[in-house]
Parts: structure tokens; sequence; C-alpha cells
């Protein structure tokens, strides 16, 4: 038998394969409501929407951390770059596992610690088509290993950003995880594929104090099928100190969402924070260099 806190991949017939690809990671995203469609110039979010990675000014790399209430525990790395006035790329590697997964006995005890692990490698290309449009691919690798058994595919994701930075808003879309893995001829299991669309603007802008309103709609289709909404409120002051709020409502019971960051210089730092259970809680954070 077994057992664990948050095993992350059981396949059944019809099921999909591979909902680490569904985490959200980045704790900007995170504290919005997990929200990444409507953003210019942000690699945190262009795993999902690889549109929004362009108009970044610098070379940047980004460190995220999260455990997850279940005890798995996640780590992505992502390096960004721009390579010249319409072109933008970043590479990013997210590897994640649980020390708790162990196989117990009929009187369940435990018997042995089960290896286990997830590995994503990603590559993003944004390039800005019109004055006003972003267009962006993201092609990643997985690999997923449980006890003695392995799992590996490939998916793509492909996603468009308009951006009216005259009347302050920002309309994103992205079509999610479109690929299959090595387990589906015999499990049928693909993977999680989902539409994201989403709206910013901007209610305020004046010398470095921001305060952008967000909202994002989540469209889930293959397993679980059915919607999510996310609102998100974003005020920034001075270009400094950043505070967010989201909110998650559809497919579950509502879902809470705060975040902060602050910017030191080249650095910045992000922190998240979920209260999805009562006894134990979800943290997120992310530490950002420009060079």
């Amino acid at each position: 038998m077994l057992m664990a806190a948050g095993a992350g991949n059981v396949f059944s017939s019809g099921t999909t394969a591979g909902d680490f690809l569904l985490v959200d990671i980045s704790a900007r995203e995170a504290g919005l409501g997990c929200i990444y469609a409507p953003s210019f110039a942000r690699p945190s979010a262009s795993n999902a929407n690889p549109a929004v990675l362009h108009g970044i000014q610098e070379k940047i790399a980004a460190f995220s951390h999260y455990t997850s209430v279940f005890g798995t525990n996640y780590e992505q790395l992502i390096y960004a770059q721009p390579l010249g006035e319409k072109d933008s790329i970043s590479f990013s590697v997210l590897y994640d596992t649980n020390p708790e997964l162990y196989r117990t006995n009929e009187e369940g005890y435990e018997v042995e610690k089960i290896e286990n692990y997830d590995l994503t490698g990603a590559c993003s290309y944004a390039r800005e088509m019109l004055p006003d449009l972003n267009a962006g691919i993201n092609v990643k690798f997985a690999f997923s290993k449980i006890h003695r058994s392995g799992n590996f595919g490939a998916a793509l994701n492909m996603g468009v950003l308009h951006k009216n930075f005259e009347q302050k808003y920002l309309i994103g879309a992205s079509l999610e995880n479109i690929g299959i893995n090595s387990s589906y001829t015999k499990e049928k299991a693909m993977f999680p594929m989902l539409f994201r669309g989403g709206y910013g603007i901007y209610v305020y802008r004046n010398e470095g104090d921001k305060i952008e309103i967000l909202a994002e709609e989540r469209i889930f289709l293959v397993e679980n099928e059915g919607a999510e909404t996310s609102l998100g409120l974003e005020v920034t002051y001075k270009d400094f100190f950043t505070g967010r709020i989201g909110y998650i409502f559809g497919r579950q019971e509502g879902r809470l969402a705060i975040g902060a960051g602050a910017v030191y210089g080249q650095a910045a730092i992000d922190y998240a924070y979920q209260p999805y259970f009562v006894a134990d809680n979800a943290h997120r954070f992310t530490i950002t260099f420009k060079f």
C-alpha cells in the first residue's frame, strides 16, 4: 500500500497526468489569486502565457519555493532575457518531491520510503507581432517518477497579449498543456489542458504609484471539466512596495490569497499566502534579480 501526504501523480483511466503542471509556484501570481494571462514583461507568468514575457529590458533570474499543505516541496528557477527590441526568451526548471511518501503494510505501519519526484524543463519565446500585440509559445518536457514507474511527455502552451498603454489595460489569453505522455496508451491519462483568459486595467498610475485590477477565467478541458474565476487587486507604492489580494471561486469553494513584494535595487522579493486549510496554510516565496 502507498501512503502519502499529497502524492502527485495517480493514474486511472480517463484521468489527467502531470497535475504539477497546474501548480501555481510564483508568489506574485499566487498572491493575485493565480492570475497569469493579463501581464506584461513578467517572466514569472511566462510558463502559463508565454506572450507576457516580451517587454523585459534586462536579464532576469527568479527562484521560487513553495511547500504545499500536503508536504510536497516545489522549487522553480527561471532565467529570461531580451533577444532584441521585439523578441524575448526564457528557460525554466521545476522540481518537486514529497519526502513523506512511503509504503505501508496491511497493519498500516511504514515499510519503506518511496522515491518520487517530478522534473520539468521549459522554454518560452515571445515576440511583439504588432505595437499592441504580443504572441508567444512555450515548450515543456516533463518526467515523473514514483516508486518503480516513470512517466514522461511533452506539452505546448500558446498565448497572446493585447496591450493598450494609452487606455492602461491588458488582455491576455492562452491555451495550455497541449500534449500527451507515455502513460496515455495504457492509462488514457492526458495532460491537464486548459484555456485561460484575463483582463487587467490600471485605475491609477502616476510616478511609481499604481493600482491595477485584474480578472481571469480558467476553463479546464480534460478532467474535472468546469471553470473557475479569479479577481485580483495590486497596489504599488513608489515602485518599492506592492500589496496584493485575490479571490478564486468556481469549481471549489471560495479561496482567498494575499501577497506582498518589495524591491531593493536590482533585487526583489515576493511573498504569497493562501489560507486553504484551518490547520495548515500555504506560503510561497520568489526572489528575483535583474542584471
